[in-house]
């Protein structure tokens, strides 16, 4: 369907249409047929309808042969050519028994509306007991919306219209089963939808059924139209049936044409700043008013189109009155004319004002005709509303009894159940407060097993950390031991021509010995000295702590060597000369720190003085020993040693590495150790930390959870509480309380469209009654305007001087100006007349107009105060 074609009526019908097509097919079967009169609430109009609409054995209706249809059944219900194809209700034994339902099955049932006026829908939302007594009520009252508030000529053009269209399509179809069945068969092979016809057969078909108005230049152009050559049957007769609607709505218009001219005219003359008024009423009102030549007058005062102005063509006359003076008769004939086309225009502007009052009056009527209708409506309305409103009462009571007892039972449950949600909550509270106090604990616990494992680790790291030190000195020793070794090797050479000398030098050595002997003897002999000394004064208690420290480091530094290390190889005594070195070396570290010890103190006792030589001695026997010639000697040991010194120093490499391997190992060990005591402590502060969260989270949903409980059960309190007073308020009928105004989008649609359109009226009413009001004072200011140019023609003759009577007849003067006074006074005072009953017409319409708009507005009230009382 062509939207923009339709107006809104028809598109709300088409939007309820195809509501029920669920197939999108454009086309009902008799079942959504029933179902959509059932909405429409046609009741015995829908049984005639669908009769009409399936008489012909068609399995589908469409959009405009149901719209058609409805529209004869609507508009022709007290015609005479419905009843004569529409068989009553129970004539009809084809009608389908499936759609029907009972009253009883059918009155729970939600369906369409009663009334629709506008977008606001009117009437029962269940269908109500069917009674079995004949219903009085008008049938414009269950029409559509449509036929009710369109205007009676448009209404008129519809029923025609329709009326010709299906009487044409009736004619078609009843016929078809006898001529075109002769031609072409069956008449289910004639009217088949899908069957393709050219432009012949389309018209021997029109002869078939009688339909002799319809001639070959339309079918061609049906066909011209479609740009093919050939059609469907269905397609045909679609197309047929829109330019019999169109053709019918242009003779319509062009039959209305001539005998809506005068009213044309008269709305073109509304608009006097617009386009103006055509110039033949101008001449017609000039004609009547005895104007000669008018419109030769009309082109002189340069008028000569076909539509024109009265203001303009008025200040013209004026302008030419003013333009005139006192001239000769002639003249005077010519303001005479002036004045007579001036009175005419006056009039007519006076005709068209008064035309506008009485089309004013016309709608005023109109409006309260549809005023009274709607307070009819709202009767029924009223009515339907109270009979519903009583219905639902009872049921409301009856519901209220049964909601009561359901009410009481769920408190009994509500409260059983929240006591044993309490119980298990204080279960759970107390299991929770148990757990807490476990984890807490727990927590202690691995806070000191934490703290122990950070000492441990702590211990450990010290630990590794003094390994590493001795592991840097075990590397340190090995360089030094490796360099050693690099020097008894450099030495070996040398070692193996001085063979000779190792009995000297083995020699040397016991006599080293023996005297190490005697200084270890010596040592003794001044340590139980120094004790004894030092019994005797406190004050030499540092110098004996001295001379034992002393003793210590002779006895460290001169240790006791075994014969037999000194006889194993040159290698070995290599090392044990360069010990002795080293020994010499702190003996003289310690015989300077003796000496500046004994300088400073001053001592004065025989056994510091025996030390004294004795240290004296000792620097003797050392400066006499010839650390160069122990060297050469120890160089010049036998060559057969050779084998032995590197079979040694390969033994001491293979320590060395041992000791570094088991160290690396033990230095590994422990580094693993501290790695996993490291780790084990972060998994423990993860784990105390994951614990901690989780017990958070569960003391948090559990004061969620109990706080839930505790909102539901307000809510469900409150939503009782709510119960309650809205059942009071049910219950309780205030006689003075007004309901609250429901704010329904249908509502508001509905007074928002009544608002504007009655804004729009009343504007324009408005500005035509300024416009009446504006013309009647410039009618006015004309007609004082014209009293004075009167009364100063008047006394014209008898101030004129000697000159102009001497020019013309004091006896034709006089009966001129008698005559144009009377003239004028008759006029003036029949305006002035005119003026004022104009003025009490525009008071009047004023005040009706007024009227109008507080019945409008009492009307909106009482239909917002019955949609009100309609129940939710």
């Amino acid at each position: 369907m062509d939207d923009e074609s339709m107006n809104r009526y028809e598109k709300q019908l088409y939007t309820v249409f195809k509501t029920f097509d669920v197939d999108n097919e454009e086309a009902l079967d008799r079942s959504a047929v029933h179902e959509l009169c059932d909405a429409l609430q046609l009741e015995d109009r829908g049984a005639a309808l669908v009769h009409t609409l399936f008489e012909r054995r068609s399995d589908r209706v469409t959009f405009t042969q149901f719209r058609n249809g409805l529209l004869a059944v609507l508009g022709g219900a007290g015609g005479e050519s419905v009843p004569a194809n529409v068989a009553p209700p129970s004539a009809s034994p084809q009608r389908d028994p499936g759609p029907q339902q009972s009253d009883d099955d059918s009155s729970g049932r939600e369906v369409a509306p009663k009334f629709v006026f506008g977008s606001k829908k009117y009437g029962r939302r269940s269908r109500p007991p069917r009674v079995a007594t004949n219903s009085d009520e008008p049938a414009n009252a269950r029409s559509s919306s449509a036929s009710r508030i369109d205007t009676e000529d448009k209404r008129s053009r519809q029923r025609m219209k329709c009326r010709r269209s299906t009487s044409a399509m009736e004619s078609r179809n009843d016929s078809s089963g006898i001529d075109v069945g002769m031609e072409a068969g069956t008449p289910t092979e004639t009217f088949e939808h899908d069957r393709r016809i050219d432009r012949d057969e389309a018209l021997a078909l029109c002869r078939g059924l009688h339909m002799d108005s319809i001639d070959r230049h339309l079918v061609d152009r049906i066909f011209e139209d479609t740009g093919t050559t050939d059609t469907t049957v269905g397609e045909f007769f679609d197309r047929l049936n829109s330019s019999l609607t169109t053709t019918i709505e242009e003779t319509t218009r062009e039959s209305r044409a001539p005998a809506a001219g005068g009213d044309a005219a008269i709305e073109c003359g509304d608009d006097e700043t617009g386009a103006g008024v055509p110039s033949d009423l101008v001449l017609e009102a000039f004609e009547r008013a005895g104007v000669q030549q008018p419109r030769r007058l009309l082109v002189e005062l340069g008028f000569a189109a076909s539509a024109l102005r009265p203001p303009e063509l008025e200040r013209a006359l004026d302008n030419e009155l003013r333009a005139l003076p006192e001239a000769p008769p002639e003249r005077r004939e010519a303001r005479a004319l002036l004045l007579t086309a001036a009175l005419a225009l006056s009039r007519l502007r006076h005709e068209l004002a008064r035309r506008r009052v009485e089309i004013t009056t016309a709608e005023r009527d109109k409006l309260r005709g549809d005023v009274i209708e709607a307070n009819k409506r709202a009767g029924i309305l009223a009515q339907e509303v109270d009979e519903s409103q009583a219905r639902i009462e009872s049921e409301l009571k009856a519901s209220m009894r049964r909601a009561e007892v359901r009410q009481a039972e769920a408190s009994r449950q509500a409260a059983a159940e929240i006591a044993s949600e309490r119980e298990r909550a204080a279960a759970i509270r107390n299991r929770l407060e148990a757990e807490i106090t476990r984890r807490s604990e727990a927590e202690l616990r691995a806070r000191n097993e934490a703290e122990a494992s950070r000492e441990n680790a702590e211990e450990l790291e010290m630990r590794l950390n003094a390994l590493e030190e001795r592991s840097v000195a075990a590397e340190r020793e090995c360089t030094r031991l490796a360099a050693e070794l690099r020097e008894a090797l450099e030495s070996g050479a040398a070692a193996a021509a001085n063979c000779g000398a190792a009995g000297e030098l083995t020699a040397r050595v016991e006599e080293l010995r023996d005297e190490n002997k005697l200084l270890r003897d010596r040592n003794d002999e001044l340590c139980a000295a120094l004790e004894a000394a030092e019994r005797r004064s406190a004050s030499r208690a540092s110098d004996s702590a001295q001379g034992g420290d002393l003793s210590a480091e002779l006895n460290s530094i001169l240790p006791q060597i075994p014969p037999e290390e000194c006889e194993s190889s040159p290698v070995s005594i290599d090392q044990k000369l360069l010990g002795q070195v080293e020994s010499l070396k702190r003996f003289r570290e310690v015989f300077e720190s003796i000496d500046t010890v004994l300088g400073v103190d001053g001592i004065n006792c025989q056994s510091c003085v025996s030390i004294a030589n004795c240290l004296r001695e000792l620097q003797e026997r050392v400066r006499d020993f010839d650390y160069g010639s122990a060297l050469t000697a120890a160089s010049r040991s036998d060559s057969a040693t050779q084998t032995d010194t590197a079979g040694g120093s390969e033994n001491l490499q293979q320590d060395l590495l041992d000791q570094e391997r088991k160290n690396d190992d033990e230095k590994q060990k422990l580094t693993n150790l501290v790695k996993d005591l490291e780790m084990s402590l972060e998994q423990m502060k993860a784990e105390y930390d994951k614990c901690e969260e989780y017990w958070s989270n569960k003391l948090e949903e559990e004061r969620d959870a109990y706080n839930e409980e505790q909102r539901l059960g307000d809510e469900r309190l409150s939503e009782l509480i709510a119960k309650i007073a809205d059942y009071e308020r049910q219950f309780t009928r205030a006689p003075l309380a007004l309901p609250t105004i429901d704010e329904r989008h249908s509502l508001e649609a509905q007074f928002t469209d009544l608002d504007e359109e009655f804004a729009v009226y009343r504007r324009t009413k408005e500005a035509e009654l300024q416009a009446a009001l504006a013309e009647s004072a410039r009618l006015a200011e004309r007609v004082d305007a014209l009293e004075r140019r009167l009364a100063a023609s008047a006394a014209a003759p008898r101030c004129s001087s000697p000159g102009p009577r001497r020019r013309r007849s004091p006896a034709s003067a006089l009966g001129a100006a008698a005559s144009a006074g009377l003239g004028a006074g008759a006029e003036v005072r029949e305006l002035r007349a005119r003026c004022g009953r104009a003025e009490a017409a525009v008071r009047r319409l004023h005040a009706r107009l007024q009227a109008a708009d507080l019945l409008v507005t009492d009307l909106y009230v009482e239909n917002c105060q019955l949609a009100h009382r309609r129940p939710l």
